[in-house]
Parts: C-alpha cells; structure tokens; sequence
C-alpha cells in the first residue's frame, strides 16, 4: 500500500503507466477501486492510497466500492449478510 501523499507524483505515474498499480483506495472509509472511478477522484489526497492489485486491498481489510466495482461489492455485501 502506498499513500498518496508519500509518494512523488513523477514516481507515481510512473507505477500507474506501468501498472504497478491498478487500484485506489480511502484510508479512513477503507474503500478501494479503479483509478478512474469518479467517486475515487473526489477524495481528499491525504485519505487516498494506491494498491497493485484487488488482492492487495481486501488483505489490507479494504472492501470494493459500489460503483465502479459494482460486481465485486455485491459479492462482498453478500458474504457479510450470510
């Protein structure tokens, strides 16, 4: 997990060009997603952080969002009604 504001922001296109990372997410809510999803581009930049992948995120007790993720979040929405 990389934050956001720890990060040069040179270095950090360079690890999204070249897909080291693929995933973003909100420290305090603990919600991740693609890098283009709007709800992800609204977030304050001291809240954000970047995962390589999916499995990255949920070891680190993230959950998918529900909107660009929408698939991910039911699956996980419905594991935690059961």
């Amino acid at each position: 997990m990389i934050r956001h504001v720890e990060i040069d922001p040179l270095a950090l296109h360079a690890l999204i060009t070249s897909q080291q990372i693929r995933y973003g997410g909100n420290q305090h809510l603990k919600i991740y997603g693609t890098l283009k999803c709007a709800s992800g581009k609204r977030m304050n930049k001291q809240n954000r952080v970047f995962f390589k992948d999916e499995a990255e995120a949920v070891a680190q007790g993230y959950r998918p969002c529900g909107h660009c993720l929408r698939q991910a979040y039911r699956v996980w929405r419905a594991e935690r009604q059961s």
